[in-house]
């Protein structure tokens, strides 16, 4: 066994090289943003079914008290989306606000419409589109923009632009559930096909550095160990 794990050791880190080399130095985020696009391909009807199961689970409630301590709401944004479960809980939270939510998957777009028909819900909209062309949105346009596991698959070449655009257009919060960690000289680190970053460096350039809070997510939350160290939620108000 312990030569067969030492093997099986050596093939993950292998893989992860790999796709770390990719990712960090010739594809950039076009690599995570192909692969979501088109999961439905390879997937087929399970991804929808596995999204759905997860809608009621315990990890979206926090968000979700999250994003309502900024009560009284008109507006809401959520950048990745998906179906847009999250949206739903707050539609129910918020029924005469208004809710956005946007993702580069048209599949997930198109089944998102539909669920939200089927679980008739009126106040939530759903679009194409990317986390790094907000330039449709004005200026303080929008109450609360929040992400949920999104930001981390957003790579070093438009991490930036990204928190500036969310920066750009939040009104009164941002809440960003992701993964975050305060120990890293540039910011950022690639881990096991995913991104962490110092998120209070990205928006202290764009927020007073008392108006952000980090706060780690509860260690029952997630049984995956890089969600249990490094599973945040980032909050940063105006």
């Amino acid at each position: 066994m312990r030569k067969w794990g030492s093997f099986y050791g050596l093939l993950q880190r292998t893989y992860y090289g790999f796709w770390r080399i990719i990712e960090t130095s010739i594809l950039g985020t076009k690599l995570p943003e192909w692969i979501w696009k088109t999961q439905h391909i390879f997937k087929g009807r399970r991804w929808i079914e596995e999204y759905l199961e997860s809608v009621d689970h315990p990890r979206r409630r926090l968000l979700i008290e999250k994003v309502s301590l900024n009560a009284p709401l008109e507006s809401i944004l959520e950048i990745g989306c998906a179906m847009g479960a999250n949206l739903c809980l707050l539609a129910k939270e918020f029924p005469t606000a208004r809710l956005y939510g946007i993702d580069i998957s048209s599949q997930a777009i198109r089944e998102g419409k539909k669920w939200l028909e089927r679980t008739n819900v009126k106040n939530v909209k759903l679009f194409v589109g990317k986390a790094d062309e907000l330039g449709w949105l004005e200026d303080n346009s929008i109450d609360v923009v929040f992400t949920y596991a999104t930001l981390m698959y957003i790579g070093i070449d438009k991490i930036n632009k990204v928190i500036k655009e969310i920066s750009r257009i939040a009104r009164k919060s941002i809440v960003l559930y992701e993964w975050d960690f305060d120990d890293f000289s540039k910011g950022y680190q690639w881990h096991d096909g995913h991104w962490i970053y110092n998120y209070k460096s990205f928006l202290a350039r764009y927020f007073s550095s008392n108006n952000i809070i980090v706060s780690r997510l509860p260690q029952d939350l997630w049984s995956d160990e890089s969600w249990k160290r490094f599973g945040s939620i980032i909050e940063a108000k105006l």
